[in-house]
């Protein structure tokens, strides 16, 4: 739709203009917008409703000062909700935001634009507040190739973050195997029998899944072994949803939200195991 000046009704005559080049700003961003949404379990009538992808709700605001009372009721209402729920608080105008209230923003989730005379900027993203799950503490061993899953976290990317941790996952595992064959340490036998030979060429380039099976095809697996055949057979579901589906609504997003807190979890366990 075409954001104009006369779609609103409760937004200010001075803060118009700013709302106006802020709306056209974001669906040059890919967002589709609905202005002034109501409804009664709103804590307030936001100036849009917007969103990129199904399952999805983005919440705006705008206004000449951060308003953090109201900011708080908005991040209660999306520690309620069911669904990726994320709220936004654009400022009009040039006045510095201070480090306290960017710190209590940053606390509450809540993302910050600034709608300058020409251009819009985001100083800080929203996060997903119906998402009540902390990225794992990383032992110093797995801060380098966990640490840009945990950077994506950090800026409201979980979905991002937990493709990025199952890619280090598959990475290690391979890695694992590779030394394992190569030091014919290990050998591998079907389900019905028959011996089977991997190589490293051919280890390099199995996706979670068929490292998954290869793990599980290990003649004698250690305990190691056979925790990892578990962990990868517990991850790699979400692993195909995060890569094909984590743009669609339904029963493997709320599989995903559910279950992304444990299994970001084994996934550093299981890569600390795997050294």
């Amino acid at each position: 739709m075409a954001i104009r000046a006369t779609d609103f009704v409760l937004v200010p005559d001075d803060l118009l203009s700013a709302v106006v080049r802020y709306g056209q700003w974001l669906e040059s961003q890919g967002y589709r917008l609905t202005v002034e949404p109501s409804d009664l379990e709103y804590p307030t009538t936001p100036v849009f409703r917007g969103y990129r992808n199904a399952g999805e709700d983005y919440f705006y605001e705008v206004s000449s000062v951060v308003d953090l009372k109201r900011a708080e009721e908005w991040a209660k209402y999306g520690r309620a909700s069911q669904r990726d729920t994320r709220f936004v608080v654009a400022i009009a105008g040039s006045k510095p935001v201070s480090t306290a209230t960017l710190s209590k923003l940053a606390e509450l989730k809540v993302g910050l634009d600034v709608i300058a005379d020409t251009t819009v900027s985001s100083l800080s993203a929203p996060h997903d507040l119906s998402l009540n799950v902390d990225f794992p503490a990383l032992p110093a061993g797995l801060r380098k190739t966990l640490g840009h899953a945990k950077d994506l976290w950090s800026r409201g990317e979980w979905k991002e973050a937990y493709e990025d941790a199952c890619v280090a996952l598959a990475t290690r595992a391979c890695e694992y195997l590779q030394k394992a064959v190569k030091a014919q340490r290990v050998t591998f036998v079907s389900a019905n029998g028959k011996s089977i030979k991997y190589t490293q060429a051919k280890i390099g380039k199995m996706t979670l899944g068929q490292l998954e099976h290869a793990f599980a095809e290990i003649t004698a697996p250690t305990q190691i072994e056979s925790r990892a055949t578990q962990a990868m057979a517990r991850i790699n579901p979400r692993r195909v949803t995060v890569a094909h589906f984590k743009h669609k609504s339904g029963k493997r997003l709320q599989d995903l939200r559910g279950k992304v807190g444990k299994d970001l979890i084994v996934i550093v366990n299981i890569m600390t195991m795997l050294k």
